[in-house]
């Protein structure tokens, strides 16, 4: 049987949605754990609900603790051999779970990974990896690096697992917990295998809340972390030195929250010049900066700025890419309707 983990926090406008992708899957042997979050908008009156329509469907309710504690609480409940995540504003293909299964029996694989629609703000990119197979994890070296520097491997929500290898996700994170956790159950697999087809709908709307200066420098030291973590891993693993594809993931990050000032209406402009400021400074920068293979053009500009600690022109270049990206994504819904 197959475990469905859905943690669920204020999701009542697209819960229904979540769970029918779920219910209507070309294979039956299924259950799926909705864990209440606490959620204050109705959606733990829907959860029960739709358990009531479907015996497949178990509720636990809990009190708000985070994303992270729901995930663990739906591990504790699960009873299916393997196991898959789910948000509760995504949902999947009606044949994502057939074609993970079997992927997973011809194999006998330890973890299936698939490729997923991103819908950011109403726009559909597809997703694909571009290496697609079966590895023993001896030989998984350079299919890891190239999934983790394309940003397939940090998420557990386009991944089916063995539900008893599985540990806990860190609740004391508030970046880089989900990539730590897939870690962790890389650790235990023998074999892994990468489906190159777009199975799930990963949903992302224009940023609704923003961070504090102090929580922006802290999701730094959290990626600082998370890269170390992700080097440690690989020579662990591998007997690998530090690759520059682990290092440009930090540089994203880092280059992606300056990216993300021009939305933030909370902090002045004399604390966004000054974050971007401490961003050029960061040792590791100064120090691995050119280490990094930005592909984006966009991060290739931003950086040619940062590195001469030229805050204020970085901070025009992200006024201006935002005005791009808004009118490049209203294209895109345009031609897509």
């Amino acid at each position: 049987m197959y475990s469905v983990v859905i943690p669920v926090y204020q999701a009542a406008d697209a819960l229904e949605r979540c769970v029918s992708s779920w219910l209507c899957q070309t294979v039956g042997d299924l259950e799926i754990i909705l864990v209440d979050d606490g959620s204050t908008d109705g959606s733990g009156r829907i959860c029960d609900e739709l358990a009531a329509r479907d015996g497949r469907i178990l509720v636990v309710h809990q009190e708000n603790a985070g994303v992270s504690a729901a995930r663990n609480t739906g591990i504790r409940a699960a009873s299916g051999e393997f196991l898959i995540f789910t948000d509760s504003d995504d949902y999947v293909e009606p044949c994502c779970l057939e074609k993970m299964a079997a992927a997973q029996r011809e194999a006998d694989s330890d973890l299936v990974l698939c490729g997923f629609h991103h819908i950011y703000d109403g726009a559909d990119i597809p997703k694909s990896p571009e290496v697609s197979g079966t590895w023993e994890m001896n030989t998984f070296a350079e299919p890891f690096l190239d999934l983790y520097e394309k940003s397939y491997l940090n998420m557990p929500w386009n991944k089916l697992f063995r539900r008893e290898w599985l540990e806990e996700f860190d609740t004391g994170l508030s970046l880089g917990e989900d990539l730590l956790f897939n870690l962790a159950y890389l650790r235990k697999c023998r074999k892994v295998t990468v489906l190159p087809e777009t199975l799930c709908f990963y949903i992302q709307e224009e940023q609704k809340t923003t961070l504090s200066s102090r929580r922006r420098k802290d999701r730094l030291e959290l990626a600082k972390l998370v890269c170390r973590e992700t080097e440690r891993f690989c020579e662990e693993q591998w007997g690998s030195q530090p690759d520059s594809r682990i290092f440009t993931r930090y540089m994203n990050e880092i280059l992606d929250e300056c990216e993300k000032l021009p939305a933030d209406r909370q902090m002045r402009l004399g604390e966004k010049l000054e974050y971007i400021r401490m961003c050029a400074r960061d040792p590791w920068v100064s120090a691995r900066g050119s280490q990094a293979r930005l592909k984006l053009a966009d991060y290739r500009i931003l950086w040619f700025f940062l590195r001469r600690d030229m805050p204020r022109m970085v901070y025009v270049l992200c006024v201006l890419r935002r005005w791009a990206v808004a009118l490049v994504h209203e294209m895109r819904r345009r031609r897509q309707r």
